[in-house]
This record gives structure tokens, C-alpha cells and sequence, in this order.
């Protein structure tokens, strides 16, 4: 399963978007950051080793938090490979 995140500060890694997704408890197998013609606003996709179900929560928990003052935007997808 993957999910698409928008909004991350530039300064943002991948390691810190993991580190922050795995506290809520998912299994996360790989983060990467887009480049973006944004310049102020990142986006990453994120593959989560879970089923649907658990991916949508993931989605949700982080849909409209705010992230080192920027909010993010969070939305679910089945894998390519699914």
C-alpha cells in the first residue's frame, strides 16, 4: 500500500517522515521525497506494509496535522504491485 503526503518543509527527511509514521505503530518499507516545483512545500510517498484498512487509518492520522509548522495533506493508494 502507499500513501501520498504533501506539505513537508523543505528541511524535512526521509528518515524523520519515517520515524514520525512508524510512532503511530505502521511498517513502513520505504520513504521518498518528490522534488517538487514547490520550493516551500514537499511531498513524499510512503510504502506501508499493511493492508487497506490500516493504510486508510495511517492516512487519516496524518491527514491535516501540522508538521514543523506546515500542514500536511494525506491520501491512500493501492500499491502498483498489488
Amino acid at each position: 500500500m502507499e500513501i501520498i503526503i504533501s506539505g513537508f518543509p523543505p528541511e524535512t527527511t526521509e528518515d524523520e517522515i519515517k520515524e514520525a509514521l512508524e510512532s503511530h505503530g505502521a511498517p513502513i518499507l520505504e520513504v521518498k521525497i518528490m522534488e517538487s516545483n514547490d520550493v516551500d512545500r514537499y511531498t513524499a510517498t510512503v510504502d506501508v506494509d499493511t493492508d487497506e484498512t490500516g493504510c486508510r487509518v495511517l492516512a487519516e492520522k496524518v491527514n491535516g496535522t501540522v508538521w514543523k509548522g506546515k500542514k500536511l495533506r494525506a491520501n491512500y493508494f493501492l500499491s502498483r504491485s498489488s
